[in-house]
């Protein structure tokens, strides 16, 4: 069983969370929220997934990579993703590559209609500015870590990256999603905090 250490109010979180998160000024501005709040007791797991997602953006893993469009990761090393799948593990998370908009969508409702109430990701800050209210439509809380490098829309590839089909390779920030992780995430099975 997995669950929230606290209340996560998403709402009225500010720079106090961050700081007890230990994120240093200039990560504070790479954690954003979506929706008003996550409750602990209203985290819950789905039919599909044993676990709360991790949700992880295809422009991460490798261009090169047979898993760049499909879900899994062999971690060879070639980029952040596999160092985010042990991260999901660790914490008793299912890492789940996100190829689109559309996907995105799609797994977000899903996991809705399914009774899940939150969810994990990272995602660059233009794409979050740009669906922000299509986060909000959906109605799930959540807590999204920017990513680094040009991303699709700072190389004017928006095209490309709204059919899946980017071909640069992105960055996760994951010192900072293990501090998120470590301070939000609970795991029973794994013997977490």
């Amino acid at each position: 069983m997995m669950k929230l250490k606290g209340k996560l109010d998403i709402e009225t979180l500010g720079k106090n969370w961050l700081i007890e998160v230990e994120a240093h000024p200039e990560e504070m501005n790479s954690i954003f929220f979506v929706g008003k709040s996550v409750n602990p007791r209203d985290i819950r797991v789905t039919k599909n997934f044993n676990a709360l997602p991790l949700l992880l953006p295809y422009c991460a893993k490798s261009p090169t990579c047979k898993f760049r469009y499909t879900e899994g990761c062999e971690r060879c090393g070639r980029c952040d993703m596999g160092e985010a799948y042990q991260l999901a593990e660790e914490f008793g998370m299912e890492p789940v590559t996100i190829q689109n908009y559309e996907m995105l969508e799609q797994v977000l409702q899903s996991l809705k209609e399914q009774g899940c109430s939150a969810f994990i990701g990272t995602c660059c800050q233009t794409f979050l500015t740009k669906h922000r209210h299509d986060f909000e439509r959906i109605g799930l809380q959540g807590v999204l870590i920017d990513i680094d490098n040009s991303t699709c829309y700072h190389l004017g590839k928006n095209r490309e990256a709204h059919q899946g089909t980017f071909q640069n390779q992105t960055r996760l920030k994951l010192d900072l999603l293990r501090k998120v992780l470590d301070k939000v995430i609970v795991s029973d099975e794994v013997g977490r905090k």
